[in-house]
């Protein structure tokens, strides 16, 4: 019996390379951008899109580009970046004519397992139907979608068991690509955007797409607020000199330093996106704890720029720079990915390749806490008994389901006195029952402070509540939370209207006229002890 199951994997194993393989290719050089048609309703549920082959133009609306890499990371032709560049370029050009809140709004998608950027792919004509929606909420202004495209599915769909065995080598694949090919890409796709200034750039991550956006991003992101802050700085310096300057031309000289190394500055933060959202990421918590050690211990909050440059204490200022999102019912990153994750993780701890809670200094691990809001000292670290997680437990958990880990948590109205709590079950009480029928944020802050947004699900009317995290130890412009199952019902089903109207109005600001995924130009601020 048991040589029968080892032959049966064997066999399951061996499936790619026995004719069930999906190819190695590209999809969509000969259309590198198309034209998405006007926009449709979409449903709670996802809305198969027809996709469009007539290519983009100038007078497009709604523009979706592709971007396609190879198992190594490296791009089937560099003339799709190129496009996707023009087609940024061009609506750029369109809004400078126009009014400011022309600007166009970039969306840029990496998918994740089991699709890649063919026709029929659920993913495409899902991302085709978000750009419709999101266009429908715009007033107006030209959205351009770009499509990363890499193999995530490597057997075919008429093998569904075998698919499955697909995990390791498509995760080792999402960890592989990322790399110069796909970080210089986004890091063109923002800047080019950014060179009007009014423009909206968001990355988003699906799965292995959020695993292989998350690599990708963080270090080329903390090297561009590295840049800044070492720009900025020296601009101040050099501010400061010219004052105190005796003479007329060594204040000019001054003057001009720190003009150069203002817009140096200014160059590096055009350079990453407004915000970075990875929904049911299927990668480890080791991968956001990097990111979130790098922002505590710069002690960097997210709020609109001011005269002041110091952090603001009113919670409303505060933005998100990174957002990790899971469904608590999402069963592929709760239940599959710890599964996924053990057999490595017995390897690794075999190894030695982890560090324990406490222990000696030499290796000792831990988590660091920051929140701008408490009172000095804002750092702070965690014990094991306060929630802190060893790194190999961190390796087989998701950052959105690491409770320590999350910055805030969703409510939902479960009657006209209670919300739930997503993440815990838990139920909170008010006794204004206009709060919840509201969906009054001001009111429901009186009996519970800390809530941030508010918004209602068009179809059922349903009132939902962002708030920070009670005692939380993350208070990092990197926003965690687990999402209620009504917003997002499981792991793929993520092109809806309601996952759409909950970012729109969760994580981007009305402009005056009321435009939506109008961003307030928010900067990084250093809290100052």
């Amino acid at each position: 019996m048991k040589t029968i199951g080892t032959a049966l994997i064997a066999i399951l194993l061996a499936l790619p390379n026995l004719g069930c393989q999906v190819p190695l290719k590209a999809y969509r050089l000969n259309h590198p951008a198309i034209e998405v048609p006007p926009p449709l309703p979409l449903s709670a549920s996802v809305v198969p899109a027809a996709t469009a082959d007539k290519d983009c133009e100038i007078k497009s609306s709604i523009c979706l580009a592709f971007i396609e890499l190879d198992d190594m990371g490296e791009p089937y032709r560099k003339g799709q970046l190129d496009t996707a560049l023009r087609v940024i370029r061009e609506a750029n050009a369109a809004a400078a004519e126009a009014a400011p809140d022309a600007a166009p709004i970039v969306i840029t998608f990496v998918h994740g397992w089991k699709n890649n950027a063919s026709e029929d792919n659920g993913n495409v004509k899902g991302f085709t139907a978000a750009l419709r929606e999101i266009y429908g909420r715009a007033g107006g202004r030209r959205v351009i979608g770009i499509y990363i495209g890499w193999r995530g599915d490597l057997v075919s769909k008429y093998m569904p068991i075998a698919r499955q065995f697909t995990y390791y080598n498509r995760e080792a694949t999402a960890i592989r690509i990322p790399g110069v090919t796909l970080a210089s890409a986004l890091t063109q796709i923002a800047a080019t955007a950014h060179e009007n200034r009014n423009s909206s750039v968001t990355f988003v991550g699906h799965s292995f797409g959020g695993l292989l956006l998350e690599r990708t991003i963080s270090e080329a992101t903390a090297s561009q607020i590295a840049q800044a802050s070492i720009f900025e700085h020296d601009a101040i310096k050099a501010d400061a000199a010219a004052v105190k300057a005796p003479q007329e031309e060594a204040k000019k000289a001054l003057r001009q330093v720190a003009v150069e190394k203002h817009q140096a500055a200014l160059l590096a933060t055009d350079a990453r996106p407004d915000l970075v959202v990875f929904i049911n990421p299927a990668g480890a918590a080791t991968e956001a704890k990097q990111m979130l050690d790098f922002l505590t211990g710069s002690q960097l909050s997210f709020q609109p720029s001011t005269s002041d440059s110091h952090i603001s204490l009113n919670h409303d200022d505060d933005r998100p720079l990174f957002v990790s999102l899971s469904s608590t019912t999402d069963l592929a990153t709760k239940v599959a990915l710890p599964i996924g994750h053990y057999l490595p993780y017995v390897k690794f701890k075999l190894y030695g390749s982890f560090r324990s809670l406490g222990g000696s200094p030499d290796e000792a691990y831990s988590l660091k806490c920051y929140d701008p809001h408490k009172k000095p000292p804002y750092s702070e670290e965690k014990t094991k008994s306060e929630g802190a997680q060893a790194q190999g437990s961190n390796y087989l958990s998701s950052a959105p389901h690491t409770q320590v880990l999350q910055s805030h948590v969703m409510l939902k109205a479960v009657s006209a006195n209670e919300m739930k709590v997503a993440s815990t079950g838990d139920v909170i009480h008010f006794t204004n029952s206009k709060a919840i029928a509201g969906c009054d944020r001001q009111l429901l802050n009186q009996e519970h402070p800390g809530i941030v947004s508010t918004f209602r699900l068009s179809d059922t009317n349903t009132c939902f509540a962002v708030q920070e995290k009670t005692d939380r130890c993350n208070g990092t412009p990197y926003w965690i939370m687990e999402l209620d199952p009504d917003v997002v019902p499981d792991h793929g089903t993520i092109f809806t209207q309601r996952f759409i109207e909950f970012l729109i109005d969760t994580f981007f600001t009305p402009s005056q006229k009321g435009s939506v995924l109008h961003r307030d130009n928010p900067v990084l601020k250093v809290s100052v002890q």
